[in-house]
């Protein structure tokens, strides 16, 4: 039986409501951009298979002075990166990068480079990712 049939809202209601409750929430979903580049936070916080303390502070940091995300949200937002971003490969959310300007570019690339250097070693995983964005957003 339907949610509309049990007189509740509709799968599509409950989303949108979701989203309009959770500000930065919205702000992710709705930006692909923004949605890109924050895969490519988390992928790098995981690219040495572990996530140490100092990267997860560095994600949070950067999700909430550098791109203005709320941090009460971000486990919200990292569930949505999870269930809407598995399917999207790396080289894809970079790809979606490329079309913007130069430093905005390197911002990103600066952002990628603070987490995979936060736990004090740049793993040689970590510095593939790195080089691989770097080179899909025109950088070498």
């Amino acid at each position: 039986m339907s949610d509309a049939a049990n007189g509740g809202a509709g799968f599509g209601d409950r989303v949108r409501a979701f989203l309009d409750q959770n500000s930065s929430m919205h702000k992710v979903a709705n930006d692909p951009v923004l949605t890109a580049e924050l895969l490519l936070l988390v992928r790098m916080s995981f690219a040495d298979k572990t996530v140490e303390a100092a990267e997860a502070d560095a994600f949070a940091a950067i999700c909430t002075r550098l791109l203005g995300l709320n941090g009460d949200e971000l486990t919200d937002i990292l569930k949505y990166l999870h269930d809407f971003g598995y399917e999207t490969t790396d080289a894809q959310a970079a790809d979606m990068l490329a079309g913007l300007d130069e430093a905005r570019k390197r911002e990103i690339l600066d952002h990628l480079a603070t987490i995979a250097g936060a736990d004090g070693d740049i793993d040689a995983r970590e510095r593939r990712l790195l080089e691989a964005t770097a080179r899909r957003l025109g950088f070498g």
